[in-house]
């Protein structure tokens, strides 16, 4: 029984062909989503900030703003569109960095910047945009410790126990509704323009700066902006804040869409780089495909020295002649066909040499000079010449 009989492969070609296309889908699979998977995950997670339609989110505040004049409210997608005058308002999560809300604040060079601190973690309910789970508050004793305004301004961070408290604030700001139980911020580093008696600041700004912070979104957010006194507040903050913009009023998705890390692979699959790449591709699946559609079985490589007199001698003829040795044969050439000669003629076994050569011309004539012209040759050509000339007069008279 034979090898393959015995041993039969693991896979068939068909099997072979389709587990290759689908290990390369894999693979390229694999590769875009380690290039774009954050993108990927921005896209599927929850809305935020000024975009985010449920109860913590400020849609309904950036809409509002948007529709009331002379305010004039537009969305920041990118770190160069914060190089502006207009007030900007920036809506952290419980999971911003410190160190981005720092480099906000330094990019803006002393321009109005607006600070709304989170308070809830939320889930959002899957299947329902405009619905969403608290889960818990975000844990402030972490953040007095790390202080998520760390680079902006020292402050305490503080949440009250259960209970509705109604701030107070500037003549010239409206009331806010009351708030269930809040958050607020103290310190020697901020002015309050809204408080709640002994327990801290709800709005405030940071000393020598144009950089406020609300520190309970619960007057700001979607759920908010359901009561008419928070919704009126707000717009007169916002006005009186972007006074010298205009009106103008930005609203940052930078914090929640930071840039990633270099990634070559996202390289590799962007303009003008995806030229190259399609290029590199297209040239590997021509190389796959002119290899598995050759023409004809698979070329075997020839032997070295082959089997066979014929191949022996002429690897024989091959090494004289690399040796330099070809010419220098003729007198061993002529000695054999002598001897050959004399077994056909029957001569005499004491004759030699000259007497040999001298009694077989006398019955052959024509043979010494052969002989003689195999024996001289001095070069290849002159003496494979000699050789059959010799090989010939043989045929005919011996």
């Amino acid at each position: 029984m034979s090898a393959t009989a015995e041993n039969p492969a693991a896979f068939g070609a068909r099997a072979g062909i389709a587990l290759a296309i689908a290990g390369a889908a894999l693979l390229i699979a694999f590769l875009l989503m380690a290039g774009f998977g954050d993108l990927v995950e921005q896209r599927l997670a929850p809305a935020p900030g000024p975009v985010a339609a449920g109860a913590s989110g400020f849609q309904a505040l950036h809409d509002i703003a948007a529709r009331t004049p002379p305010l004039r409210a537009r969305i920041a997608r990118d770190r160069a569109a914060l190089v502006s005058d207009a007030l900007l308002v920036l809506t952290p999560t419980h999971t911003t960095r410190p160190i981005d809300i720092g480099e906000i604040v330094r990019l803006r060079d002393g321009r109005p910047t607006l600070i709304i601190l989170p308070k809830w973690s939320v889930r959002r309910i899957e299947g329902v945009a405009t619905r969403e789970e608290r889960q818990r508050m975000v844990d402030a004793a972490r953040w007095q410790a790390g202080g998520l305004l760390e680079q902006v301004a020292e402050v305490e961070f503080r949440v009250h126990e259960a209970g509705a408290y109604r701030p107070t604030g500037e003549a010239w700001l409206p009331d806010f509704a009351p708030i269930e139980q809040p958050s607020t911020i103290v310190g020697e580093a901020i002015e309050p323009l809204a408080d709640i008696a002994g327990k801290g600041a709800i709005v405030a700004q940071v000393k020598d700066s144009a950089t406020w912070i609300i520190a309970d979104p619960d007057i700001a957010n979607n759920h908010a902006m359901r009561d008419a006194r928070n919704a009126l507040a707000m717009m007169v903050l916002l006005r009186r804040l972007s006074a010298d913009a205009g009106g103008a009023v930005l609203f940052d998705l930078t914090l929640h869409y930071r840039p990633g890390e270099r990634n070559l692979v996202r390289l590799l699959f962007t303009p003008p780089f995806v030229a190259v790449t399609v290029a590199l591709l297209a040239a590997a699946l021509l190389a796959g495909w002119a290899n598995a559609a050759r023409f004809g079985p698979v070329r075997r490589e020839a032997r070295a020295l082959p089997f066979g007199k014929a191949a022996l001698i002429d690897t024989i003829a091959a090494l004289t002649r690399a040796a330099g040795k070809a010419g220098a044969g003729g007198p061993r050439a002529a000695m054999v066909a002598t001897e050959r000669v004399a077994r056909r003629l029957r001569a005499p076994a004491h004759l030699k040499d000259a007497a040999l050569i001298a009694w077989i011309d006398a019955r052959r004539p024509g043979f010494a000079a052969l002989r003689a012209r195999l024996a001289d040759a001095t070069h290849e050509t002159e003496m494979v010449a000699a050789a059959r000339a010799l090989h010939d007069w043989r045929q005919e008279h011996a």
